[in-house]
């Protein structure tokens, strides 16, 4: 037992224990500040004065950045380690991890770019090419959106930061489910049909900002289960154009066997 006792406290008593168990602490309070950081840093951001949108992006690099601090400390501290001697050849491999990186720096650098610039905001709907959705998050990678059937894009930042961004005001679109009972053979010139009726309704009475479409969700025996949506200039005549669409499409049906489930 003396052996024992003694090797315990020649252990204890070493200077490369003392020194582990400092770089133990030095992680604990980094994982500690990095997540009280994170907390603090989103609440800021959801606040309606915060000047930054409330992206992942941004939350991220005050992690990345707490955890660079810590390890530089933990290193230089407990091990003697010259940080900036590390930093100095990182920068001469720079060139070389950049090249190795493009693409993911290309990412990073356009999340960072709309994000800053307030380009486009998580809750915005936008269409980028042929996508359009609601936007769930910037990340240090790709932008998520979800569209009206609830399925995620993911876009690279690159493309977000280069391509056109067309922003349309959630409170303009119009999107109402339709079940259609048809058995044509011409379903394309049946639906085309439909959207110039709720067109002509829909002029008169307000510009629309993109005409009306209607998205085919499902096939059934009998049936088909669809969504008739266009966007609209003027978001107070929502309700007043639905209802003039909806009410143009109702005769052209084959037979009174549409039913229309309106969404509120």
């Amino acid at each position: 037992m003396d052996a024992i006792r003694e090797w315990f406290r020649n252990i204890i008593g070493s200077d490369h224990f003392r020194a582990y168990l400092i770089a133990l602490l030095i992680i604990i309070a980094t994982i500690i500040i990095s997540r009280l950081c994170t907390v603090l840093l989103r609440k800021l951001l959801r606040r309606d004065d915060s000047p930054l949108p409330s992206a992942s992006i941004i939350v991220n690099i005050l992690r990345i950045c707490v955890w660079l601090a810590g390890i530089s400390f933990m290193l230089s501290s407990c091990f003697n380690i010259d940080m900036s001697a590390i930093f100095a050849a990182l920068g001469v491999g720079g060139i070389a991890i950049s090249l190795g990186l493009q693409q993911t720096l290309q990412n990073f650098f356009g999340g960072l770019q709309v994000t800053l610039m307030k380009i486009i905001i998580p809750g915005e709907h936008i269409i980028v090419g042929t996508t359009q959705g609601i936007v769930k998050d910037v990340n240090w990678r790709q932008t998520t959106l979800i569209d009206f059937d609830g399925s995620e894009h993911i876009i690279p930042n690159s493309l977000i930061s280069s391509d056109e961004i067309i922003k349309i005001d959630p409170t303009a679109l119009v999107s109402t489910p339709l079940t259609l009972n048809y058995s044509g053979n011409d379903m394309n010139g049946y639906l085309r049909a439909l959207e110039d009726a709720a067109k002509k309704a829909v002029e008169p009475l307000a510009k629309l900002a993109k005409d009306p479409w209607i998205l085919v969700t499902s096939i059934n025996e009998d049936a088909l289960d669809a969504t008739l949506r266009f966007v609209l200039n003027e978001p107070e005549k929502v309700r007043e154009c639905r209802d003039a669409a909806l009410r143009a499409i109702a005769p052209l049906t084959e037979s009174p066997s549409i039913t229309v489930k309106q969404s509120s």
